[in-house]
């Protein structure tokens, strides 16, 4: 067995949301929206909100970061397209989901790579689906990773490449996409370091990566890589909740 040491590196949890409408009402929506969906989530989060694509570009550029921009497309003045060009120069990972009542501008919106298209009048069950989607993307890019301590030396896991986790008689056992590692713990050791976000308990011995699950059978979850995780009745409800909360659902 080896001699392992696992602790949890991670950034910055904050979460940044920019709002940016130079309609009052439409700006209103959304962020009663963004509060709303973001009570059941665990991470930290500030809400900006700007009037015009102009002092979105001076707050980015005054080396300040938006991890979700909702981004008006029909604004006087710098319009929400040629802000996201320009935002682009500044930061390639900004999640930008543009609002707007245009139809017409989904080719351009490809060359800025926007992560949605949100349609006006806002709806609060769209602006939840897609906020959801974006917080999942946001902590798998931002790249938490576990570091353990081998007999030779030190080994980097991240986070988003573990599909499952397995715990029996102290024995954590990861299953990553990069090779499977073991080590002496608990499952409680596990959860604490693992980010809510991304991992789910499903079993009191299994932690699954919700990013890789398939299918959630009656009794299994089968994973994107074909292995199959016991799910118990007890955690039955939350993983399905979890499950679908990431992908924009509600069970």
């Amino acid at each position: 067995m080896k001699n392992i040491l696992i602790i949890c590196m991670r950034g910055n949890e904050m979460v940044t949301i920019g709002i940016c409408d130079d309609e009052l009402d439409v700006r209103d929506a959304i962020r009663e929206s963004v509060i709303e969906s973001m009570k059941e989530d665990s991470t930290e989060y500030e809400i900006r909100e700007f009037c015009k694509g102009e002092d979105v570009i001076k707050y980015i550029s005054s080396d300040n970061e938006i991890d979700i921009l909702f981004l008006d497309i029909q604004m006087d003045g710098l319009d929400g397209m040629e802000t996201a060009r320009k935002l682009r120069e500044y930061d390639r990972m900004t999640e930008i989901l543009f609002v707007t009542s245009i139809e017409n501008k989904i080719s351009e919106a490809f060359e800025v790579r926007a992560f949605r298209f949100i349609k006006k009048p806002v709806q609060h069950e769209v602006i939840e689906k897609n906020l959801k989607e974006c917080v999942i993307e946001i902590a798998r890019k931002r790249g938490c990773f576990l570091k353990i301590k081998t007999e030779t030396g030190f080994r980097k896991i991240y986070s988003r490449d573990i599909v499952y986790i397995e715990v029996l008689n102290r024995i954590v056992k990861i299953y990553s996409k990069e090779g499977n590692f073991e080590y002496r713990g608990t499952l409680k050791e596990i959860m604490d370091n693992l980010e809510k976000q991304l991992f789910v308990q499903c079993h009191r011995s299994y932690v699954v990566n919700i990013i890789y699950i398939k299918e959630i059978g009656n009794k299994d979850i089968i994973m994107k890589d074909g292995s199959i995780v016991p799910i118990s009745r007890s955690k039955y409800k939350e993983v399905m909740n979890r499950y679908f909360w990431s992908v924009g659902e509600d069970v």
